[in-house]
């Protein structure tokens, strides 16, 4: 039996011969992530310009063109938790202050360590309500639905990631307005996305994208609710914590 392929004759993968070091390392790392042509950043300007391209070619089998949606997402959420850093840490942003609370609040800036997990869970909350919002059966399933919303919230998540590097150290912005804004054109990109994808019209894209917003704060309430019980669990909160000052 033939063992000299180049490529492996199942799977298509290169055959790589020679041992594991950091230099062949840093040559994979480069041409996955830096290469100008490579598949993040095509995945990246497509998903702006023509998203239902790189959904549907996932979907239907066509896979080296564009980077994987997990791969896609779970590269955004780690630079997500690099930003989240750098607004704590390097900035010095208290990214918990909120006009709906006092300094008699609980501190809950423990939430953001567990910002990833939290990521990672949201996906599929968001994936039920588009597929909800969009129900038809000869378009996309429910798991056609995680792999777009994937796609979306990460390269939402890029935008944020790059937009707030930049914007927090030029300006004094508060976290909170910083947040809303995100939220609303995540939104709104996220709805351009499923407009292309179904090719529904303006109002009826309009409509659907109000209802996720209403559905999405109710959402929100759960995952607050989420995040206190972490809270108590992992003792970083106590109900000395909500009694009056």
């Amino acid at each position: 039996m033939r063992s000299d392929f180049s490529y492996c004759p199942s799977c298509g993968g290169k055959v790589i011969r020679n041992r594991l070091t950091l230099k062949n390392i840093w040559e994979d790392l480069k041409f996955q992530v830096f290469d100008l042509d490579n598949t993040l950043l095509k995945t990246f300007k497509h998903l702006f310009t023509k998203p239902e391209v790189v959904v549907e070619s996932y979907i239907s089998g066509a896979r080296k063109k564009y980077m994987n949606p997990v791969s896609f997402f779970a590269i955004a959420i780690t630079l997500s938790g690099v930003l989240f850093f750098v607004l704590r840490d390097v900035y010095e942003i208290d990214i918990t202050k909120s006009s709906f609370s006092n300094a008699d609040s609980p501190n809950m800036d423990f939430v953001f360590d567990y910002q990833a997990i939290l990521s990672y869970l949201n996906v599929p909350i968001y994936a039920v309500l588009t597929w909800l919002l969009f129900l038809d059966k000869n378009k996309l399933n429910y798991t056609e639905h995680l792999v777009t919303n994937a796609y979306t919230t990460g390269q939402a998540s890029f935008v944020q990631v790059a937009l707030g590097l930049i914007l927090f150290s030029i300006f004094d912005l508060q976290f909170e307005t910083f947040n809303w804004f995100f939220l609303l054109g995540s939104i709104i990109y996220q709805f351009y996305v499923f407009k292309r994808i179904h090719k529904t019209g303006i109002g009826s894209t309009i409509l659907r994208a109000f209802a996720y917003f209403f559905m999405m704060l109710i959402v929100f309430i759960g995952i607050g609710i989420l995040v206190v019980l972490i809270g108590f669990i992992s003792g970083n909160l106590s109900l000395e914590d909500f009694r009056p000052k």
